[in-house]
């Protein structure tokens, strides 16, 4: 099937091999986007081989649907993937998957068009919405939420260490009816830095990341899909997580490692159940990526991979 892709995708090597894809097994795309992963690994599985897709964004099922109709192996689902259980229920019934794949945060595609609001490079609506027929887009949390909310969200999701002084000007902004676009609050951010904290990153990046990961909840859902794919995979099967910030990152190591790790353990008494203590095997790769990856796609400068094996 010839496919027009609108993104290369990030570290799609090392996700290929991370999967450990068999010809016949299902497997599951978490974030579907524009199809970068997929397309790849359908390329990979044979004829009785099944994909299950899963985005919570209508521009994504559209691709999904006139790109991906005629392959009877792929199956979309329109939802948030910490419905994962559920999803995989209906196309796959009470059988169990051999591997996850997760490519967390914003898309490219989303990136790059500014009627989303995610860029504080282009001009558009404070909207910041993955799945757009959510009613709370960022502006009107931005406008309902007093100063020290937003300055909570700010330094949680953010690590924004001028967190309170953005929040007052967010909302005196707002009282001033000067925050309308996505160039405004990156403006409005910008002014709270000292001229000498100005670096090459631009000052708006953590409070955009942190006001998008909350309005979409990103961590709760990240948090739960990964608890639920333990009872999901296959023995031998695998789980596949792109992270592009500090925050998924640690949940994701630390979820690995919690289930990859005997758990007080002491030495010379007798062991029982010791396959409660051994869910997960870490599988080494290398965690960024290469100088060549990135001259390909700069997105995947910051971005992290991380491996495990259901035993």
């Amino acid at each position: 099937m010839k496919m027009n892709l609108l993104h290369s995708p990030v570290l799609l090597y090392r996700v290929i091999e991370g999967l450990n894809i068999i010809p016949d097994g299902t497997y599951v795309d978490c974030t579907f986007g524009r199809g970068g992963h997929s397309i790849n690994i359908l390329k990979k599985i044979g004829k009785n081989g099944k994909l299950i897709a899963i985005d919570k964004d209508r521009e994504a099922e559209t691709f999904a649907r006139e790109k991906f109709q005629n392959d009877n192996r792929f199956f979309f689902e329109k939802d948030n993937f910490s419905n994962i259980d559920s999803i995989i229920k209906k196309y796959n019934g009470e059988n169990k998957v051999n591997g996850i794949l997760l490519d967390l945060g914003v898309s490219s595609p989303q990136l790059d068009n500014p009627s989303r609001g995610f860029s504080f490079n282009k001009e558009g609506p404070i909207d910041m919405r993955m799945d757009t027929e959510n009613k709370m887009t960022a502006l009107l949390w931005l406008k309902k939420a007093d100063v020290d909310e937003i300055s909570k969200v700010l330094k949680k999701y953010g690590e924004e260490k001028y967190a309170y002084k953005i929040a007052i000007q967010i909302k005196n902004s707002i009282e001033n009816n000067q925050l309308k676009t996505t160039l405004d609050l990156s403006r409005t951010i910008y002014n709270c830095y000292p001229k000498s904290k100005i670096r090459k990153k631009n000052p708006a990046t953590k409070s955009f990341q942190a006001i998008r990961i909350f309005i979409n909840k990103e961590l709760q859902e990240l948090e739960k899909i990964l608890d639920d794919c333990l009872d999901l995979i296959e023995k031998g099967g695998r789980i596949v997580v792109i992270s592009f910030h500090s925050l998924e990152d640690r949940i994701v190591k630390n979820f690995i490692k919690k289930h990859s790790q005997r758990k007080n353990l002491i030495s010379k008494l007798p062991i029982f159940n010791i396959n409660e203590d051994f869910i997960l095997k870490k599988i080494k790769v290398p965690l960024k990526a290469t100088e060549e990856e990135i001259k390909n796609n700069m997105r995947a400068r910051s971005a992290r991979i991380r491996v495990a094996e259901r035993v």
